[in-house]
């Protein structure tokens, strides 16, 4: 198996090294078909990175989001990743309601908002971007959980480590179907774990997205 490709981009061109990345794959799709799918995930990385996509000149009107995981609680709670995406890009970009595919995180039934979101998704994301935790953990996968064997689900509801513990999240062949793929990392506190994923420890969640770039800062590469 090649080793992944991996970008080491200075710390203070990080996120907008990633908003580039998304904007010439959404390009590219574009170039291709009438629509592209954009799935993006949650933290303090990625989060400058979509306030710089949103500078970007692109067919906005031609893009549609989805999300890779969301926290259980509602869309205006300081934790959601929705909350996230619609100050740093959403809001900016004023796109359609119609073209944002919201995971319902505030449903008390957890297991039919995970059924009702898989139905939304398109048969494969044209361009997804994801994180990874200290622990290796991506979307909200999470080391030794039984969601890292799931083959038939397409998003599931699960308990991660850390509060709020319920979670909805896309799975492994979601994410391992996907056109383009960015694991986006910075810090030196995720060095190690960088460097296992790379080698290919598939018990990190994260090294079993093989279909994925990295786009690294010089502290998490460790160069």
């Amino acid at each position: 198996m090649s080793a992944p490709r991996t970008h080491v981009v200075p710390t203070e061109a990080l996120s907008q090294q990633a908003a580039d990345w998304m904007a010439n794959a959404l390009q590219d799709t574009l170039a291709t078909q009438p629509r592209a799918s954009l799935a993006l995930s949650g933290g303090s990385t990625p989060g400058p990175a979509y306030r710089a996509l949103a500078t970007r000149v692109l067919p906005w009107e031609r893009v549609d989001i989805y999300f890779v995981d969301e926290r259980f609680v509602p869309p205006d709670h300081a934790e959601s990743n929705y909350r996230l995406v619609e100050d740093t890009l959403l809001r900016p970009l004023q796109l359609s309601p119609s073209q944002v595919f919201r995971m319902e995180g505030e449903r008390e039934d957890r297991d039919a908002a995970a059924r009702d979101y898989a139905a939304k998704l398109p048969p494969v994301l044209d361009v997804v971007l994801l994180g990874m935790g200290d622990d290796g953990h991506t979307a909200s996968l999470f080391p030794g959980h039984p969601a890292l064997e799931e083959h038939e689900q397409r998003v599931l509801a699960v308990v991660g480590p850390k509060p709020p513990p319920w979670r909805l999240t896309l799975t492994l062949p979601v994410l391992q179907s996907a056109r383009h793929v960015l694991t986006l990392v910075s810090g030196a506190g995720k060095r190690d774990t960088v460097r296992r994923a790379l080698e290919g420890d598939t018990r990190l969640p994260v090294a079993r997205v093989t279909n994925t770039e990295w786009m690294l800062d010089p502290a998490a590469s460790g160069r």
